[in-house]
């Protein structure tokens, strides 16, 4: 049996483009498109009455463990600045994570994507008293729902010899996994915390990894300013000289924030293709500075860097403070960063997702909005950043599956998970309360 959608306005990013008209998806791809899909007998009609239908979007950054932070306890006292915000917030929730709340934590994070049009996930995941098989519960837990995922741990010498070792291991115990089944669902990636909390020696092990496994390392590079003063007094070189020093600046590779580059190491990275992760909702967050990511001349991904998994928000977070700063970025960049999202996930999995087209993953997202005004493939970049959000969301499907319709979960119970989150969540704040 196929599914029909009908009577859509097929809105994609990649390129940017609307046309009126439908899709038929049959096994888990979109098998036809145009302004008048047909189908047969015992077919799944949807009409969608004349509304907005995207494709799945894909968190660029994501960090799942934080998903079961909402109103937790302050911590014992407050940061002063971003090093103190890792040492007393974040530091301290993932020391407390244990297996189950690493899962229960995806389950929760995917259920929020979900109902924001979020069908995958590039994650990276901290646990360091839970490190090994934690990646399999963050799968597990998103499979739970049925999103995809792009996963890897973040190693780091914070913990000492034995839980660098650890992280390490876990990352390449995943791309082994992965490297043994289909692709499609979930790829891992190598993951590293950041350059002021790893030693020279993990950062040689992290590049011979991805080099093993023809991947890239995702890390978090200059975040604040803290990054590179540490690098400077404690290296003595710059930050941009280190990661080149360890063959990390590679095609593959994944950067998070890039805040306080400067312009000459910007330009070294991003002349390497190097993708960089722009999180600007964090950034605002933890006070660290605006990203220049106009000047950046290698692809830009789209992540919220845990606060969430709205897109939508994200983009018009993305565009308000670029205008806030004069960054000269234009609407149509801001819906780039999300097409670079979905072209970065789709080199990980093996194919090809954020598009509408033939071939595609049917990773589809129906929404309920309506335009009150003309939408044309000139404005649709106007159209999502100050019209669309996710509450207008509706239907979710992920390879051709859905697990959205009608704004109620179909894949599982959603109820029922919140309900255990809540109870591991007060378990997980009672050890962070013992936590220094």
């Amino acid at each position: 049996m196929a599914l029909v959608l009908e009577n859509a306005l097929l809105a994609d990013i990649d390129p940017v483009r609307v046309e009126a008209g439908g899709l038929r998806i049959e096994g888990g791809r979109i098998v036809a498109r145009g302004p008048a899909v047909t189908g047969v007998a015992g077919d799944d009609f949807t009409d969608c009455r004349g509304a907005v239908v995207l494709p799945g979007l894909v968190n660029g950054h994501a960090h799942l463990y934080s998903a079961l932070a909402a109103g937790m306890p302050p911590p014992p006292q407050m940061p002063a600045n971003f090093p103190e915000i890792l040492k007393f917030v974040w530091w301290r929730l993932d020391r407390a994570l244990d297996a189950e709340t690493n899962e229960l934590s995806a389950q929760v994070g995917a259920l929020d994507a979900a109902h924001c049009g979020t069908t995958t996930l590039i994650d990276h995941h901290a646990s360091p008293n839970c490190i090994a098989g934690s990646l399999d519960r963050i799968e597990q837990g998103l499979a739970h729902v049925g999103l995809r995922g792009v996963l890897c741990y973040e190693t780091t010498d914070r913990n000492g010899p034995a839980g660098r070792d650890a992280g390490l291991a876990e990352n390449k115990r995943y791309l082994e996994k992965c490297r043994r089944r289909p692709k499609g669902r979930f790829a891992g990636m190598v993951g590293a915390h950041a350059l002021f909390t790893l030693e020279d020696e993990t950062l040689t092990e992290l590049a011979a990894l991805a080099e093993e496994f023809e991947t890239g390392v995702h890390i978090h590079v200059a975040e604040d300013e803290s990054d590179e003063i540490e690098c400077q007094a404690s290296h003595q070189m710059f930050l941009s000289d280190r990661l080149a020093a360890h063959g990390l600046i590679r095609p593959a590779a994944v950067f998070a924030h890039g805040t306080h580059l400067d312009a000459e190491a910007t330009a070294r990275i991003a002349a390497a293709r190097v993708t960089l992760a722009h999180c600007p909702r964090s950034n605002m967050n933890n006070g660290v500075g605006y990203t220049p990511v106009a000047a950046y001349r290698g692809p830009v991904i789209l992540g919220t860097d845990g606060i969430g998994s709205d897109m939508f928000a994200e983009a018009r977070a993305a565009w308000f403070i670029a205008q806030h700063e004069h960054a000269g970025l234009t609407p149509r960049d801001v819906l780039a960063m999300l097409a670079a999202a979905s072209r970065r996930a789709s080199a990980a999995l093996e194919i090809t997702l954020g598009k509408l087209d033939v071939g595609a993953a049917a990773d589809v997202v129906l929404t309920d909005y309506c335009p009150a005004t003309p939408l044309t493939s000139a404005n649709l970049p106007g159209h999502f950043l100050f019209a669309l959000a996710a509450r207008h969301v509706s239907s979710v499907l992920i390879d051709g599956r859905w697990v959205l319709r009608d704004h109620l979960v179909k894949t599982c119970d959603e109820q029922a998970t919140r309900q255990a989150a809540a109870k591991a969540a007060a378990r997980l704040w009672q050890r962070m309360a013992k936590i220094e």
